[in-house]
């Protein structure tokens, strides 16, 4: 079993008097997950090459898996399974396995001579001068060096996520369509449940079992099995006839026994409502005094030759986020069952929500956020900046559905004409180990900080 400790040290700049606290820690499911766990068996070369070299990002375990530091305002809560912080949870500094050459606030720097692997384990040294992670501190958490670089973004970069993995298939639109129709995986029955429409008439709703967690001895893994669980139409021609262009709506799992349909038509919003008990629709027009939402998604119809899907909102915790990509300096909070509880987020001029190429989801749920182009939005609705121009490189290419979490790992589906792929992420800021401190420390800026983590495995 693996066993840490923290020792902090805090050296004051003008008496040189020191302070030292030490602690020990959990280790938590994150890293055993991210060995374990193979999602559609996308842990392995499924079809072509790997798109990143485990051995350059997994491998060695202790200088990449936990090759970062977290710092949190607040404790953690101690439970092995809750692997990612919430968001409300201020973070305070992070560092990576390197220095730090940017003037980044909250980012130190490994101690490149005093981190070194030991017998049974390693020991990381991090560094933080007197203008880095001022604030009060309450937990640490070792986690992927890539999340210790920026955590969920700020002005130098962002890096939330690292594709693992993307097969590349060809197939036709009966499959494509449901993948990238996706809006609820349950993992314990391994299924996908999908709608796309059909024409300005009806939807078609389709379950269909796909290997998650457990890969069965005649799965094919690559998809040429396909087959639907169950497959239905659904008249909701009230729905469309409302909306402005029928095709021009998004559908989503609200997480509350209910799917949900969202559309518009001028200054108002059409929701449709479909019960997962027994497939009961109803339609609503809401009046939203004059605000003009943009498109909410689109669907190719069914007589193109290829699948293709945008997403331009997503619905958290029972609201609907709404961007419009083309022009908005501001998202729309909207609650799904109260029109009245509307609220704006100001983006900032200075945040581009246009698209860029090979980008189709333009909001989406990834842990505790929500992530766009240039920024990030917390629980409490606080947007975060990044001043770079995307993600991983290319933002994630191809994605045409909010994806999902399991264990570090994230998957997704998407295509790019008449391609369709499988997509696999790690959610690189994890907490792969929760050290709550005995009593929280308050670094400032009249103060260096010197953190010594030993991690070792123990009998």
């Amino acid at each position: 079993m693996l066993k840490g400790k923290s020792v902090i040290e805090l050296t004051d700049v003008r008496t040189n008097t020191k302070e030292i606290y030490e602690d020990e820690n959990l280790i938590t499911n994150a890293v055993p997950d991210l060995l374990r766990l193979n999602p559609m068996g996308l842990m392995y070369p499924v079809g072509e090459e790997l798109i990143t070299k485990f051995h350059e990002e997994i491998f060695p375990i202790a200088n990449k898996c936990y090759g970062g530091i977290l710092l949190f305002e607040n404790p953690l809560d101690e439970d092995p399974n809750k692997i990612f912080a919430p968001s409300d949870n201020q973070i305070i500094g992070y560092a990576s396995n390197d220095v730090n050459s940017t003037d980044a606030p909250r980012r130190g720097s490994a101690n490149l001579n005093e981190s070194t692997p030991l017998e049974n384990g390693y020991k990381f040294v991090w560094d933080f001068s007197t203008s880095q992670a001022n604030g009060r501190i309450s937990s640490l958490a070792l986690t992927h060096y890539r999340g210790g670089k920026y955590f969920y973004g700020d002005t130098h970069g962002k890096d939330a996520f690292l594709m693992l993995n993307k097969t590349k298939v060809w197939k036709n639109r009966e499959v494509s369509d449901v993948y990238n129709g996706c809006i609820e995986i349950d993992l314990k029955n391994n299924t996908i449940i999908s709608i796309w429409p059909l024409d300005n008439k009806s939807i078609e709703l389709v379950k269909l079992k796909e290997p998650f967690t457990n890969i069965g001895l005649n799965d094919p893994v690559y998809t040429k099995g396909f087959k639907n669980e169950e497959k239905i139409t659904i008249d909701v021609s009230d729905f469309f006839s409302k909306l402005s262009i029928w095709n021009e709506c998004c559908f989503y799992d609200g997480e509350d026994g209910n799917w949900y349909g969202f559309g518009t038509y001028r200054d108002k919003l059409i929701r449709l409502r479909i019960s997962k008990s027994d497939y009961t629709t109803k339609t609503d027009e809401w009046s939203l005094n004059e605000i003009r939402l943009g498109k909410l998604g689109s669907y190719n119809e069914k007589n193109r030759s290829y699948c293709h899907r945008y997403v331009y909102s997503c619905i958290k915790n029972g609201y609907l986020y709404s961007i419009n990509p083309y022009s908005s300096d501001k998202i729309y909070k909207i609650n799904i069952n109260n029109p009245v509880d509307i609220s704006v987020i100001e983006l900032g001029k200075e945040v581009r929500t246009s698209k860029y190429s090979g980008e189709y989801c333009y909001l989406y749920n990834w842990g505790d956020y929500i992530l766009g182009y240039e920024f990030a939005i917390d629980k409490k609705d606080q947007v975060i900046v990044n001043g770079v121009s995307d993600y991983n490189g290319d933002g994630i290419p191809n994605l045409m559905m909010d994806p999902k979490t399991i264990g570090p790992l994230v998957i997704g589906f998407g295509g790019y004409e008449e391609y369709f792929y499988k997509l696999l992420f790690l959610h690189t800021p994890y907490l792969g180990t929760i050290n709550n401190l005995s009593s929280p420390i308050l670094k400032t800026a009249d103060k260096t900080m010197k953190i010594t983590y030993t991690l070792t495995e123990e009998e």
